[in-house]
């Protein structure tokens, strides 16, 4: 009896920089078991750094060199054309800009199978956008989102059921530091070796809230708790960020990294990560940070009280508070055993819930399940 052809999967995303979204569409791609799914990834505009990683593990990365929109409607045209010859079983769009050009391209080409990740709670999108989501929701076979609070706020937000909604959750694999060492890095950094190392891995936007994490190292400086503050991450707001810390007398304290490709480096060295976010959907910095096991500190948002759960595996603390923070810091700074104790149940919990391979796993049964399903309904078009 002859094998299925593998199910052809196109992941479609703005760009493969180094962000959780993106690493997870890598993730995704390269781990989803080659004898079931042959795996492509586009992205809309730039390639990004993670499109070797991808490459090098045998996936195609596509790129259409331009952003699709009103001002751009070859990139549009580009996008359709490539859909209608790889002629994917699946496509799978991650993040707005991909959701929405990308899933009205995959409609118009009569892709069986349309699923659409929301990763984050966009409390502020644009009117039209979320109208436009509303239609396109009906053209979609399966929303997924990251999270049950996720899940909540889209449900609202494109007035559908939640059980419309499937949840899959993020998951990391084992995080491994180069051979360098966190006694190297931390020496390069020049880190006090007496300092208690605060670490956060994110973007610099203001959605993050590294403005509080900084204002709460001032704010420890003051009460005589010896900490450096480590920032991994690249954005727009790096030049404010800079600027704050420079005004608060904090050059030696607070250390900008700027993007990097090894975030096992900076948890490495970290004694405390602490993830300060306004807003966020399921991060996958704080789940790499649990997997490391390092005690976690984070603001209560979006799906991380779904992960981190107050005095057992982490504290959490309200968001857009510098005081919550250094309190939270404070306390763990003075215990070295409390910081070891959570550490470890912050290790049991992403093994037991958030790995790598429960994540793939998901996506492969969804994947399976629908194209199943859409060989029994008529086409699209």
């Amino acid at each position: 009896m002859t094998a299925a052809p593998p199910l052809r999967v196109l992941h479609i995303i703005t760009s493969l920089v180094f962000g959780g979204a993106e690493r997870l569409v890598v993730s995704a791609a390269t781990r989803l078991p080659a004898a079931r799914f042959e795996s492509v990834i586009c992205c809309l505009a730039a390639r990004g750094p993670l499109a070797a990683e991808a490459e090098r593990a045998g996936v195609r990365v596509e790129s259409l060199g331009a952003f699709p929109g009103l001002r751009h409607p070859i990139a549009f045209l580009r996008l359709y054309r490539l859909i209608r010859r790889l002629r994917p079983d699946v496509v799978h769009t991650h993040l707005q800009a991909a959701n929405l050009y990308g899933r009205f391209a995959a409609w118009l080409a009569g892709v069986p199978v349309i699923v659409a990740t929301e990763h984050n709670v966009y409390a502020s999108k644009a009117g039209r956008y979320v109208r436009v989501e509303r239609q396109l929701a009906r053209r979609t076979t399966m929303l997924v989102a990251v999270s049950e609070e996720v899940r909540r706020f889209l449900s609202g937000q494109l007035q559908l059921p939640a059980a419309s909604i499937r949840v899959i959750r993020n998951g990391v694999g084992e995080p491994i530091a180069s051979e360098e060492g966190a006694a190297a890095f931390r020496s390069r950094l020049g880190l006090p070796p007496s300092d208690v190392i605060l670490a956060t891995v994110a973007s610099l936007t203001v959605k993050k809230g590294h403005e509080f994490l900084i204002r709460a190292v001032a704010i420890l400086r003051d009460r005589g708790v010896s900490c450096s503050l480590v920032l991994a991450g690249e954005g727009p707001e790096r030049s404010r960020l800079e600027s704050l810390a420079a005004a608060l007398q904090l050059p030696t304290r607070v250390h900008f990294l700027g993007a990097i490709d090894r975030p096992a480096d900076v948890l490495a060295v970290a004694d405390l990560f602490v993830l300060p976010s306004l807003v966020e959907g399921l991060p996958l910095a704080l789940l790499e940070a649990m997997m490391a096991a390092k005690p976690v500190i984070a603001t209560s948002v979006g799906g991380v009280p779904e992960v981190v759960v107050s005095e057992r595996n982490g504290l959490l603390v309200p968001a857009g508070s510098a005081e919550a923070l250094a309190c939270a810091i404070e306390r763990l700074a003075a215990s070295p055993d409390m910081r070891d104790a959570l550490g470890r149940s912050a290790r049991i919990t992403a093994e037991t819930a958030f790995t790598e391979q429960r994540y793939v796993d998901a996506l492969s049964e969804l994947y399976a399940e629908l194209a199943s399903a859409s060989l029994h309904q008529s086409p699209r078009l």
